[in-house]
This record gives C-alpha cells, sequence and structure tokens, in this order.
C-alpha cells in the first residue's frame, strides 16, 4: 500500500490518495481542493479510482467529492448520519467562503464494522461520532488509521459547530481508538500525524 497527503482548501484538510502499489485500484478520503495535483499523482502513478470515502460531510471535506464523481465515475461512501451535515451545505460554503458546487449524494452507505477490500488493502470503518452525528475514522491494514476531524495530535475534533457533541467525542476516542494497538499510525483530517500511543500518553483530553 502506498499513499499521498496533499493538504487543500482554506482549512488545509489533508486530503489523502491511498492505492495498491501492485494493482493500482486506490480510492480518495476527504478530497478538500488542490484537484490539479491529485490528477497529476493519479496521472504519475496511473492510479484506478474505484471510490471517495468521506470521514464526514462538513463543507471542507467534501468541496470536491462532485468533482471527481463526476471524472472519475466513481462513488461516493459516506455513513448515512451525515445526510442531515449535508442538508446545509449551501449555507455552510457560503458561511465559511467556499464555492458551491452542488448538493453531494452520498451513493453508498458505510456501517460500523464493515470491511471493503481492494486487493490486498482491507479499510475496516470505525463509527466515531462527536465531530458530526456520522463521523467515520478508516483503519487500514490493522496499521494506518484516518481520523478525519475527530482525533488530531494533541487534541481532539470541534464539537461546537454542526452535529457536534463532546460527550460523543470523548466516548468515540475512548472506546474506539484508544482500544487500538499505540503503534498504530493516526493521519487526521488536518494537522501532522500521530500515533495512537502518542495520544494515550500526551493528549489532554484523554490523559
Amino acid at each position: 500500500m502506498k499513499f499521498y497527503t496533499i493538504p487543500a482548501g482554506p482549512f488545509e484538510v489533508n486530503t489523502y490518495i491511498v492505492f495498491n502499489d501492485e494493482t493500482k485500484e486506490g480510492f480518495l478520503i476527504d478530497p478538500g481542493g488542490e484537484e490539479k495535483k491529485i490528477e497529476k499523482i493519479i496521472r504519475d502513478e496511473n492510479i484506478d479510482l474505484k471510490f471517495i470515502l468521506n470521514t464526514h460531510c462538513h463543507i471542507d471535506h467534501v468541496s470536491m467529492d462532485n468533482y471527481f464523481k463526476g471524472k472519475y465515475s466513481i462513488d461516493i461512501i459516506a455513513a448515512k448520519e451525515e445526510e442531515q451535515i449535508l442538508k446545509n451545505l449551501e449555507e455552510q460554503a457560503e458561511y465559511l467562503g467556499f464555492e458551491y458546487t452542488g448538493d453531494v449524494v452520498i451513493d453508498r452507505y458505510l456501517k460500523d464494522g464493515e470491511v471493503i477490500e481492494l486487493g490486498d488493502i482491507k479499510i475496516l470503518s470505525v463509527f466515531t461520532p462527536g465531530h458530526s452525528p456520522g463521523s467515520v475514522s478508516f483503519l487500514v491494514n490493522d496499521k494506518h488509521l484516518f481520523s478525519g476531524d475527530t482525533l488530531f495530535r494533541n487534541t481532539i475534533g470541534r464539537t461546537d459547530i454542526l452535529g457536534g457533541s463532546s460527550e460523543q467525542i470523548i466516548s468515540s476516542i475512548k472506546n474506539k481508538l484508544m482500544t487500538l494497538k499505540d503503534d498504530v499510525k493516526v493521519y487526521p483530517g488536518h494537522g501532522e500525524a500521530t500515533t495512537v500511543g502518542y495520544e494515550r500518553k500526551f493528549n489532554p483530553y484523554l490523559i
């Protein structure tokens, strides 16, 4: 497995391009901009995109969903609970200064504990509500956790915005993510990578 991290958009969303470096089958996580850079990587690596995964559906994480869905004829996959967030997408765009590119429609709903397989890539869907009602973290090959806006280095996701719950997010992190092994690498929706072990020891919200 190989992946690229592309900070994108005004909020520097970490868009991830993940693919099997042998079969070249791959997927996007939270496309938030920098479409030309992403397309160049897809061309250079000869990636066969299969779908888009959204950790959640706030505007900064889905702003390029429609673009890539249309260009590559791929499905958008997210939790059904995020549909209530998508109802306010135009208002989110106006408030945060994003270009509104139309409604985003989830093509396939995720289930908690569902495993999506792509060659030798196994993606476990771990529902971690709190930042939003349908926030999902993706554990890939038991080693790489794409945590969206749930867990960051030394902090956690905001809960004072649409669909947030401070009680839920702490429960999600402690009961779901902190059960993983210390050496699991965490790739958040914004900012630098960390590990489960580091956050278990030093994250002030979890001590």
